[in-house]
């Protein structure tokens, strides 16, 4: 197994600072269509940068930071990818989700918010990047913590045991504010609740038995108040949902179920896509990019679904796919198979570009599988995770992470010699 010279050890590396983006001039916000408050007819140099945090720190470029789970030892590690140091090791259980500047870390009975200290704010014609130091925001208490949704500019919280959501603004986690919403019950089941425009599409506890997957799915509004859904209705076995920019999908037992605002005012509506026929199985959980998404199908191979269009292609893979991760810009698509091998796939074609042995030993009990319906979410299985500029693979055998050029035939650019068992990734700070 080829490893890359380049070795971060003790929390820092010797090789330069990578180029992860473009510097970009920082350009005075316009004064009328910001958040800030400040007056349209306020000078334009006495306004307050759009997306400050007081403390913060604006750069010329984004400020990326890779978050790595441990679960075996019980620590969350942020690593900044910009010098390679490790920016801070802490105690916090498995994560289970982030979005581009927060980290969602899940114990028996209270999920975590951490906020990783960089993000980017899109001001139209230009960006506006910061970074502050991590801290924790708050704790969200749960009979059963399950999936965390963040999305637009709320995140939902699910209680499985409970079927209760929580819904949190994200601009209040900036302040280190906790404070619901929105809340509701979607009935005792495993299950999520995703934010979708100003609506929340959440599952429905299943009539016969709360152990049973969830077939059925509706809306709520910022009330909490349910309405159905137009078009298909059904979606057996719901496990795995993400958000692209215009919809919502939801992994069933014979496709795939878009939610979008795309038919008549107010309402949303549902469309099954059927998996393709050379699909090696139903799929368990779902991988978003801006535009696209990945779908690992649990006997073996990656589908590549356009939800506009509702096309797919489809990736060979040598084995079940474990962990899947799309671009944001949707220009670069990364697979890992249970036997470690990682596929940098064509995102256009499905082609598999290169292929690389990366986790010594397989990845292990992890997967996607029905025997561990939840393993797709595991904080302690080998995982990747894209960036714009590069793709990260962790190994719980060896204790290591490294990064990749994935565009370059799954290049090893660094390796982060983290110890321990890492696990779950993420990248926050990007566009």
């Amino acid at each position: 197994m080829r490893r890359t010279a380049i070795t971060a050890r003790s929390g820092a590396v010797t090789a330069a600072a990578l180029a992860l983006g473009l510097a970009t001039g920082l350009t005075a916000c316009g004064s009328g269509d910001d958040d800030t408050g400040q007056d349209a007819g306020q000078d334009a140099a006495d306004a307050t940068p759009h997306g400050y945090v007081e403390g913060a720190e604006e750069a010329t470029e984004p400020q990326l930071r890779l978050a790595v789970s441990d679960a075996d030892a019980g620590t969350l590690t942020l690593v900044d990818l910009l010098t390679g140091d490790t920016v801070q090791t802490g105690d916090a259980a498995g994560l289970h989700g982030a979005d581009n500047r927060y980290l969602f870390t899940t114990g028996e009975d209270t999920t975590t918010v951490t906020d990783s200290g960089v993000w980017t704010v899109d001001h139209g014609d230009h960006f506006h990047y910061y970074r502050s130091e991590p801290g924790t925001v708050g704790e969200v208490p749960a009979e059963e913590p399950g999936h965390v949704m963040s999305a637009d500019t709320r995140v939902a919280f699910f209680d499985d045991a409970s079927g209760d959501v929580k819904v949190y603004p994200r601009a209040d986690m900036a302040d280190g504010v906790l404070e619901p919403v929105t809340e509701f019950s979607a009935g005792a089941h495993h299950g999520a609740a995703v934010p979708f425009a100003d609506q929340l599409v959440s599952t429905i506890a299943p009539e016969k038995d709360s152990a049973e997957f969830p077939d059925t799915l509706a809306v709520f509004d910022e009330a909490g108040e349910k309405s159905d859904l137009a078009g298909d209705v059904t979606c057996t076995d719901i496990h795995g949902a993400v958000t692209v920019r215009d919809a919502v999908l939801f992994a069933c037992a014979d496709g795939v179920l878009t939610v979008t605002g795309k038919g008549a005012p107010d309402t949303l509506t549902s469309t099954l896509i059927p998996y393709p026929g050379d699909a090696g199985g139903r799929a368990w959980s779902l991988a978003a990019g801006r535009d696209l998404v990945g779908v690992p199908f649990e006997d073996s191979g990656l589908g590549l679904l356009d939800p506009e269009t509702g096309t797919w292609t489809v990736a060979p893979t040598d084995a079940p796919v474990t962990s899947a991760a799309v671009a944001p810009d949707d220009g670069s698509v990364l697979a890992l198979d249970e036997d470690g091998t990682g596929y940098a796939v064509d995102p256009d074609t499905g082609q598999v570009l290169a292929d690389s042995e990366f986790v010594g030993g397989g990845v292990g009990a992890g997967g996607n599988r029905t025997d561990s319906a939840d393993s797709a979410d595991s904080a302690d299985s080998a995982a990747v995770v894209l960036g714009t500029e590069r793709g990260y693979v962790s190994d719980p055998t060896s204790g290591t992470v490294t990064e990749l050029d994935v565009a370059d035939g799954l290049r090893e650019t660094r390796e982060f010699d983290l110890g321990g068992a890492p696990g779950a990734l993420a990248v926050t700070g990007g566009k």
